[in-house]
């Protein structure tokens, strides 16, 4: 069939139910992103307001509250702290959940359901649940909150999110390239390193992203388990909006929903949202 019979047998399927579904779809997606990107927008801009308080619109456009955060060195420890915290989380995270996840989907062992069940499990807890839990549980062996503790309580949360996007990754692959490696006399460990990995690449950097925003993030859990010398920034934040309505706290949302646009960006740049989970 040729390129222009095809357009037009598709001019004929095409009706009118179907342009009024497409329509309500991008109605629907607009609104979307409307409700999730307005709130933002609206952060920023208070932030650059000049004003002592918080107001919207803003009255004249200042940067004095970036000023007064870059002369902040609390704030600036805290996200000092949430940088390390957020590399050590993304890094236990990516080494232990995917040879988790490939061992879900290729493994035979026995309970391997449960096992998977087990694992995803804290994704469909709240953070406030898990961070209660490791709190207590830290008490009953004297182990008590600290840097240490967040790191641990955050992979645990964190955790899933690798396991799956590398899991749906896995579960698309040919077996047949692996197969073909063992025959030709590469161990299971090389295989892994040389065919399987390289496929994964860019389902790893994906989740290594969304697990670096997220514990840099999270408050739910790190507001039960950070130190109480050593805070991350979003339990910072937490307790300077209860004794602070200055545009200060604004100026932070910006700066933490900046940086989650420039790790979005560099996944986007280096391997394309596209083929995050493919």
């Amino acid at each position: 069939m040729t390129p222009a019979l095809e357009r037009a047998r598709r001019r004929r399927a095409w009706s009118p139910g179907d342009a009024a579904g497409a329509v309500v779809l991008t109605g629907l997606a607009a609104l979307a992103l409307v409700v999730l990107v307005a709130p933002l927008l609206v952060v920023v801009l208070i932030s650059f307001d000049g004003r002592e308080y918080i107001g919207f619109p803003p009255e004249r456009l200042s940067l004095r509250w970036y000023q007064a955060l870059w002369g902040h060195a609390q704030l600036i420890d805290a996200a000092k702290v949430s940088l390390r915290v957020a590399l050590d989380v993304t890094l236990a995270g990516v080494v232990l959940g995917v040879p988790a996840a490939y061992a879900l989907v290729r493994g035979t062992f026995p309970g391997r359901t449960v096992a998977g069940a087990f694992l995803v499990a804290p994704q469909m807890m709240p953070g406030l649940v898990i961070g209660v839990a490791v709190l207590f549980f830290g008490a009953y062996f004297a182990f008590r909150a600290s840097h240490l503790m967040l790191i641990l309580s955050l992979t645990v949360f964190c955790l899933p999110f690798v396991i799956r996007i590398a899991m749906a990754r896995l579960a698309g692959l040919d077996p047949a390239l692996e197969e073909a490696s063992a025959a030709l006399g590469a161990g299971r460990f090389e295989t892994f390193l040389r065919v399987t990995l390289p496929q994964v690449a860019g389902a790893v950097l994906g989740a290594a992203a969304v697990v670096f925003i997220e514990a840099f993030d999270n408050v739910t859990v790190a507001l039960f388990t950070a130190s109480a010398r050593a805070r991350p920034l979003a339990v910072e934040l937490y307790y300077l909006v209860q004794y602070d309505s200055s545009p200060l706290v604004a100026a932070v949302s910006a700066f933490e929903i900046l940086l989650a646009f420039l790790a979005v960006a560099v996944a986007s740049r280096t391997i394309g949202l596209e083929r995050i989970g493919r």
